[in-house]
């Protein structure tokens, strides 16, 4: 009798013989030319751009312009020229036609009204489409600041849509359309912040004079030396114990400004805390610096 295998044993299983008029084909294979390997494949190069479109300082500008009129090249060992502005536009990458618009705009004094870093040219952009509305309501919104009062969305929506229909009484009121995105456009370009009230509180509690007085004493009746004490002698850390020193005492205040201006000062005058800020607004522009 033959010794049992160990492990387990794989049974195959009794497949039924196919007839003769049936046969195994394989995959079906697809229709249409064979795939090529990516190998073979000649892929074309990504043109580059001769041209690309970009937007240059009013620093890089001048320095092309003065490039381009200060450069002389010799052409003989005692003739120099002018450069070109093909050539300039080759050396700097630049399209020609940029260098003719840029050397009309130099001439006619417009680089002089921007800064360096500036892009856009003075006038450029996208034009407001109600210029008349939009000044006379910055008006009445800088009347209303001064005045103190609060200025918020809802009153940009309703002065908006009165002075819209006061300066175009010919237009149909539903043209204008006091979105979101002409909404933030409209702060950007006056630089305006909106302000958010600050919680206060309503009154005073009606003993605080009691509580501060009473601290005030209790803090310098234990703040005192004890008969045989003196500052000179050995002062350990068990004999502040119940007493408060001058850098264990501080006040913060809260200054009310679009923004929150948390000042802590300590009772010795050194200033152990930096000022902290909490911009609730968009905190951008120079309006907040002013401010």
């Amino acid at each position: 009798m033959p010794a049992a295998p160990c492990g387990r044993i794989r049974v195959q299983p009794d497949l039924p013989p196919l007839p003769a008029d049936r046969f195994y084909a394989g995959v079906k294979k697809k229709r249409g030319p064979k795939r090529k390997p990516l190998t073979k494949i000649l892929r074309k190069p990504k043109k580059a751009a001769e041209n690309p479109y970009r937007s240059y300082t009013v620093s890089y500008k001048l320095r092309v312009l003065s490039y381009w009129i200060g450069t002389r090249i010799r052409c003989s060992p005692t003739k120099v020229r002018e450069l070109t502005q093909e050539e300039v536009a080759a050396y700097f990458k630049v399209p020609a036609s940029n260098l003719s618009r840029w050397r009309i705009e130099e001439k006619e004094g417009k680089f002089k009204q921007q800064k360096a870093g500036q892009r856009r040219a003075a006038g450029g952009g996208r034009k407001r489409c109600w210029p008349e509305m939009e000044k006379e309501l910055f008006q009445q919104f800088r009347e209303r600041r001064a005045l103190g009062r609060p200025v918020r969305w809802g009153w940009f929506k309703r002065v908006s849509k009165d002075l819209f229909k006061k300066h175009y009484p010919a237009r149909n009121p539903e043209e204008f359309r006091f979105s979101n995105g002409w909404f933030r456009g409209y702060l950007n370009w006056h630089q305006i912040s909106l302000r958010f009230a600050t919680n206060k509180a309503s009154q005073l509690p009606k003993d605080f004079g009691d509580a501060i007085l009473s601290w005030l004493k209790f803090n310098c009746r234990n703040s005192q030396y004890r008969p045989g004490e003196t500052r000179e002698a050995s002062w350990g850390e068990t004999n502040w114990v119940g007493r408060y020193q001058l850098q264990n005492i501080c006040n913060m205040d809260q200054t009310p400004l679009p923004f929150e201006y948390l000042v802590t000062v300590f009772a010795d005058g050194i200033p152990r805390v930096k000022p902290l800020i909490f911009f609730r607004g968009m905190g951008t522009g120079p309006t907040i610096v002013a401010e």
